[in-house]
């Protein structure tokens, strides 16, 4: 079954795929602190797949490329291409069919889910984490996106990973607010976070934003990071085409407009209002 599975992720164009023990997850997660940018606030379902998925015995866990080269932008180099929430679905949609075609359910999830994607990253043994809080996969660095499927099958696990990134301290070094520290990270000061941000912004955040020359997104971190040095490009053409690096919203845009141009991107969901301000801040 499982080398079933992994044929259908090839199939689909998946990157990486991994596998790890529900009862593991659980056991885990209950030793570690979430993200602080986790979308879940359920505690419980935080921590115990079953809450999700009565009778769950697996987690398949799924990576996708979305290095598009080195390109320069205005815009984070994950929200380039198509939304990554509905290309991630679809193709773990091979997988969820073929579960089922062996008599197995499956759920799907794509930053919707109430799982610590990062630690499912590890206890799969597809990544380790960064200093600056992002997964590195030996293959594709930090340029990827994460996919997990509960089922109720049974499937043998991984070992999960437990490499360390170089410690190079890069990352920290030029993060344009000093967001990285050894404590871990601070939101309030990462500028993807502040291009994200609905109202006023401050000084501070305004002055970094316009150093930097981003409207959505931060790449710095990444872009130092050593471990993304030999990244391929990706075999994903949603990732890969039809790319917006360099996005310029016009001020008198309708709403109705915006979404007719922009509905299929990542950075679509906070509309247009937010990313006109942060145009004008970094093109003062």
């Amino acid at each position: 079954m499982k080398n079933e599975i992994i044929e259908a992720a090839e199939r689909a164009g998946i990157s990486k795929i991994g596998f790890c023990r529900a009862e593991e997850y659980s056991v885990a997660a209950k030793a570690l602190p979430p993200p602080p940018l986790l979308a879940s606030q359920n505690i419980a379902a935080r921590e115990n797949p079953q809450l999700t998925l009565p009778g769950a015995e697996s987690i398949i866990v799924c990576l996708f490329n979305y290095y598009s080269g080195a390109q320069k932008g205005n815009i984070s180099r994950y929200a380039r291409g198509a939304d990554y929430h509905s290309v991630v679905l679809r193709k773990m949609s091979a997988i969820v069919e073929c579960l089922e075609q062996n008599a197995c359910r499956g759920i799907a999830f794509a930053d919707t889910g109430d799982l610590n994607e990062r630690l499912l990253v590890r206890l799969s043994g597809l990544g380790f984490p960064g200093i600056n809080g992002c997964m590195i996969n030996d293959d594709l660095g930090s340029y990827f996106f994460v996919g997990y499927i509960l089922t109720d099958c049974k499937i043998t696990p991984n070992k999960p990973q437990n490499g360390t990134c170089l410690g190079c301290g890069r990352c920290k070094k030029d993060c344009p607010l000093g967001a990285i520290g050894d404590a871990g990270i601070d939101e309030s000061r990462c500028l993807s976070y502040i291009t994200q941000k609905k109202g006023e912004l401050t000084e501070a955040e305004k002055e970094a934003m316009a150093k930097s020359g981003m409207i959505w997104g931060c790449d710095i971190c990444q872009e130092v990071c050593p471990h993304n040095s030999v990244v391929k490009i990706t075999d994903i053409p949603e990732f890969r085409d039809n790319l917006i690096c360099e996005l310029i919203v016009p001020e008198d845009i309708s709403g109705r407009e915006f979404k007719r141009r922009y509905g299929g991107r990542a950075f679509a969901w906070r509309g247009k209002n937010v990313l006109i301000r942060n145009q004008k801040i970094a093109y003062k």
